[in-house]
């Protein structure tokens, strides 16, 4: 039998600001959404989740529901923070309540996407799949 596979849990947010979406870059593993790791003790991940947008990008939002998920292996060779860690994340849709964006030293840049822009992502992106997903399938 084979082992068990680890991984550490993360969760984005697919926020919904008028039909766009935030998209942020890492300054290191490039194009990301807003979101992260659960951290210890955290065993309500709807808050886990606003908390980590709120760190990264100052927004206030409604978490609605889990839609997609994946894994993501960040190359050791990477020099990120989380290098060598393999994460499964799922991705929530959201909608955007308040605030202005304020980057965290996570990112370094943000842009608004939507159902027009969203394939310049296409060859710039292994979880472009999750953005064509949350584009093209019905939304409710």
């Amino acid at each position: 039998m084979a082992k068990d596979q680890q991984f550490y849990v993360g969760q984005k947010a697919f926020i919904d600001n008028n039909g766009k979406i935030l998209l942020l870059n890492d300054p290191i593993l490039g194009n990301d959404l807003p979101g992260g790791k659960i951290q210890i003790g955290e065993f309500d991940f709807i808050a886990a989740l606003k908390r980590e947008v709120k760190e990264e990008t100052n927004l206030e939002i409604e978490v609605l529901s889990p839609f997609i998920s994946w894994y993501f292996h960040i190359p050791k060779e990477s020099k990120h923070r989380n290098a060598g860690k393999l994460i499964f994340i799922v991705g929530y849709k959201c909608k955007y309540l308040s605030g202005e964006i304020k980057l965290s030293d996570e990112h370094d840049k943000y842009t608004w996407i939507d159902k027009n822009s969203y394939q310049q992502f296409k060859h710039k992106w292994s979880a472009y799949w999750a953005l064509e997903k949350y584009f093209t399938h019905k939304r409710s």
